[in-house]
């Protein structure tokens, strides 16, 4: 039986950690024909939920983006048969076959997304590596498949798949009014609010989604709080500036799972204004809960909300704005948004991303 390591550092992390133990999950509850290495620290093993039969797990804790990592992988890694990297950052010197999974290229579009001193430059060197190496790419939209194909001459089309994310299960509509009201009141949610879910980074335009509340709070005199959740960016001083003086803005910070659902059961409206999104889960997990979802026309957005109709441009606030209002002040449109965003959300799945890397896996190792 051929083995697969999986490099399972990150499953902590916002987004990318989310996708890592989402997948590994949907992957180790199905028959699958291989022996699994999870390569991490120890606190892996008691994260996963599924079936540990022909898993095994090897410690690496070397710390990521780090020259330390290059080594430290292809040791672990050791004797399987191939390695799966859910990032970028994949050991130059692994010469058997390699899988990567591919989330997005903001860190080679935009070196202010990068948080590590070599930013760009690092990044386009793993990247190009990437596209020369690799025995197959997974990346989580067909706009990230053809970005990188766009951005990387080098990679061949046949080794590059598109396999959608999906929302956790976890993220479902709620119909106990009990549950919802209890959280109102330990939230002090008082108002009726629109929702952001997501870091602040400059790339997510969440200056943008503020000046349009503001607009609307000055202008029609909407009652509504905006509510933002995720991990802050102090570098982006333009949202910091104006989470210190913006009347009805409240940021929440990272807001755990059990909490997450509520509030997007409870927002009235989500918005994602983002720039740039390889995949865009809080939107998935937004339908999924039944809540109105309107967003950016930019990146994979469009392919995941699949409805033109409620797409916006991220440079036009006064449309952003307008659309806004029109959702709010409309409850019969806000009922067939979230009816619509329910069916959209159940065509996402991720037992049929599982098996769909498994069938990559196959075409590799074959």
């Amino acid at each position: 039986m051929k083995t697969i390591a999986f490099d399972a550092r990150m499953f902590n992390h916002p987004g990318i950690g989310r996708y890592i133990r989402e997948f590994l999950n949907a992957l180790l509850s199905v028959e699958r024909g291989y022996r699994f290495v999870l390569l991490g620290p120890d606190a892996l093993k008691t994260s996963l939920k599924s079936n540990l039969k022909q898993v095994d797990f090897q410690k690496l804790d070397a710390p990521i983006y780090s020259p330390a990592e290059q080594w430290a992988v292809v040791r672990a890694a050791g004797r399987c048969d191939a390695l799966h990297v859910p990032h970028f950052n994949v050991p130059v010197c692994w010469k058997k076959k390699l899988i990567v999974t591919l989330h997005d290229l903001i860190y080679f579009h935009d070196p202010r997304a990068s948080r590590f001193g070599l930013g760009r430059t690092y990044s386009r060197f793993l990247l190009d590596q990437i596209s020369k190496k690799a025995s197959a790419v997974i990346a989580v939209s067909d706009y990230s498949k053809e970005d990188f194909l766009k951005s990387f001459p080098a990679a061949r089309r046949e080794r590059v798949w598109s396999v959608p994310e999906a929302a956790s299960p976890a993220f479902r509509k709620i119909n106990d009014g009990e549950i919802l009201e209890e959280y109102k009141k330990k939230a002090a949610l008082s108002s009726p609010f629109i929702l952001f879910v997501g870091s602040l980074k400059k790339h997510k335009n969440v200056a943008a989604l503020i000046r349009a509340f503001l607009k609307l709070r000055s202008e029609r005199l909407i009652p509504h709080e905006l509510v933002l959740a995720g991990r802050r960016d102090l570098r982006n001083q333009e949202v910091e500036a104006l989470l210190k003086s913006a009347a009805g803005v409240r940021y929440l910070g990272e807001v755990p799972d059990e909490e997450l659902v509520l509030l997007y059961n409870l927002a009235e409206l989500f918005v994602l204004p983002s720039f740039s999104e390889g995949f865009g889960l809080p939107l998935l997990e937004a339908m999924s809960c039944g809540t109105p979802v309107i967003a950016s026309n930019r990146a994979s957005l469009p392919e995941i909300l699949g409805d033109a109709d409620f797409l916006f441009d991220p440079e036009r606030v006064d449309a952003l704005s307008g659309l806004i209002y029109n959702v709010l002040e409309n409850r019969e449109l806000r009922q067939k948004m979230s009816q619509k965003g329910l069916e959209r959300s159940q065509t996402f799945s991720w037992d049929k991303a599982a098996q769909q890397t498994l069938e990559i896996y196959r075409q590799v190792l074959t």
